[in-house]
């Protein structure tokens, strides 16, 4: 497990702000994903998505990207819990795996009992699976699906497959808020996590350069800065030139935008690609924070109005924008007409605290909602 830095983090709002602009974001974009630009536009007007408009009432409901992100979190959380009780780290990823066989069973999906005789997982462990709001299948990533109900974890010296999928990102805000200030050991961490269910060297890696950022954001660097020290850890990797590319890419847009009299459109945005593939996302992203760095809304609204996979674009670009400003600058509407907004909420809390109790007096709520295995 991750040793943490002594530098100060940003406040527990900031911390919110990240876990529920993610979900907002994600609900926003969960209606459109599927369209491409022109029926969007068609069917929501020129200026494309401005609201909820998936449930009466301009109610929002978050995807499998939050629904990973927040079983991301309680591997991390139970990791870091264990490590300070027993004071042995290196459980992570088998935790992961095993909080991501969770999610497999709020999906309704078992798994393959040869593979995972070694692996056993009590799925009604700990307070996140007994959230009865997780329970729904909202259009959950393919490759998720079958690399989980396998029951085996790939690695990254042994992938369990050779995709790039942008699942292997969108989950992925979490690590970068649990080691903040280290962004080293997020790139490395992450890109361990994303390996269970992606083997390919551009997934993994954009989901490292991602938990990077995030890990520099929460100890208050600015963005231009943290993405800059991302792609020198990026380049130091093997297998890095799609990432490095994509990244490129948007950072060359942003600039040329300077020079731009007139604002970005969604048809430049769709020149980094639909997001459906992990580096594409991670560049429309980039590209949609940069632009609209000071502006919350303007951001994430600007990262789901196009042809592809809007949720995940506006979940990542959520995520970084909401860990910017924090929770005072999402728009109050989105966060109280949101599904399950108190759940996504509590668990940014609990990225904050990290842990309740120590080695010697250890707390019993906390192992009850975090257990160490």
């Amino acid at each position: 497990m991750a040793k943490y830095p002594p530098k100060e983090k940003l406040s527990v709002e900031h911390f919110t702000g990240c876990m529920l602009g993610g979900a907002v974001g994600d609900a926003l974009g969960a209606p459109v994903e599927f369209l491409t630009l022109q029926q969007i536009q068609s069917r929501y007007g020129q200026n494309g998505i401005t609201d909820y408009v998936e449930f009466e009432n301009q109610i929002g409901e978050f995807t499998d990207d939050t629904q990973m992100s927040l079983f991301t979190a309680e591997a991390l959380l139970r990791a870091h819990h264990r490590a300070t009780l027993k004071g042995v780290g290196g459980a992570l990823n088998k935790i992961a795996h095993q909080s991501y066989l969770r999610w497999l069973h709020t999906q309704n999906i078992g798994v393959n009992p040869e593979n995972s005789k070694n692996n056993i997982v009590d799925v009604k462990k700990g307070w996140l699976i007994n959230q009865h709001g997780l329970f729904k299948r909202r259009a959950p990533g393919n490759t998720c699906i079958a690399a989980l109900a396998s029951g085996s974890a790939g690695t990254l010296t042994n992938p369990i497959n050779n995709s790039k999928g942008c699942g292997t990102i969108m989950r992925m805000a979490p690590v970068g808020l649990m080691i903040y200030g280290n962004p080293e050991n997020a790139f490395q961490t992450a890109c361990e996590l994303s390996a269970i269910t992606h083997g390919h060297p551009t997934g993994y890696l954009s989901a490292g350069f991602f938990a990077a950022l995030i890990s520099d954001l929460a100890v208050g660097i600015e963005l231009k800065k943290a993405i800059d020290k991302a792609i020198k850890m990026l380049t130091q990797r093997e297998n890095h030139n799609e990432t490095l590319k994509a990244v490129q890419a948007a950072l060359f847009m942003y600039e040329s935008s300077k020079s731009d009299p007139g604002h970005p459109t969604p048809e430049a945005l769709e020149k980094l690609g639909q997001g459906w593939i992990a580096e594409e996302a991670l560049a429309i992203s980039l590209y949609a924070s940069l632009i609209y760095e000071n502006d919350f809304e303007k951001g994430v609204l600007f990262s789901i109005n196009h042809s592809g996979d809007s949720d995940s674009t506006g979940s990542i670009t959520g995520n970084i924008l909401g860990l910017i400003h924090g929770i005072d600058k999402i728009p109050p509407k989105w966060i109280h007409n949101l599904k399950d907004s108190a759940l996504v909420e509590q668990v940014g809390k609990d990225l904050h605290l990290r842990i309740k109790g120590n080695s010697s007096e250890p707390n019993d709520e906390w192992w009850e909602k975090y257990p160490g295995f």
